[in-house]
């Protein structure tokens, strides 16, 4: 398995970062078909070829995604969507 950490620093408030998660449980969802479950500040989530957690800490975000055989070509292209998605939401409350 290929996997792709992150760690990404924020100056996101409570309801900031409730926000931030809500939003990336709803995409990963409904756009990637994942199953996801949330515990307070973690989410949880696995789909086709993908699977991985997200926790959010009062300054930084981390998070490890381990991808599956279909879906190692693309780790370069998924990395760089996953940064784009950490700085608008993180960047831009």
């Amino acid at each position: 398995m290929s996997a792709i950490r992150l760690s990404y620093p924020h100056e996101l408030d409570v309801a900031s970062r409730q926000r931030a998660l809500g939003q990336l449980s709803d995409h990963l969802t409904e756009v990637l078909g994942a199953d996801v479950s949330v515990t307070e500040w973690t989410l949880q989530f696995s789909g086709k070829g993908f699977a991985g957690t997200v926790s959010m800490a009062p300054r930084h975000v981390e998070g490890e995604i381990t991808l599956g055989l279909m879906m190692r070509p693309l780790k370069g292209v998924i990395e760089r969507e996953i940064e784009a998605g950490l700085r608008k939401y993180l960047e831009d409350p």
